[in-house]
């Protein structure tokens, strides 16, 4: 992969194993990612709502990346 290629996994990393280990589940994330932001920027938003939802559904995507695939530090 691009983002954690093998052997990435070693050092001073916030990144979980569980990237290598389900490398399908972390791009599936990713994918969703992407085309969320994809999304969001192809189309000028409404209004201010509008504008939030985007944002809301781009950092609902982080962070379940986040929770799922990094390993918590301090």
């Amino acid at each position: 992969d691009t983002l954690f290629p093998a052997g990435s996994d070693t050092g001073d990393t916030t990144a979980a194993p569980k990237i290598w280990q389900d490398m399908a589940g972390f791009k599936a994330v990713e994918e969703k990612y992407l085309a969320d932001v994809k999304a969001a920027a192809a189309t000028a938003p409404a209004d201010l709502d509008a504008l939030k939802a985007g944002f809301n559904t781009i950092g609902g995507d982080c962070g379940t990346c986040h929770q799922t695939y990094r390993i918590k530090k301090g």
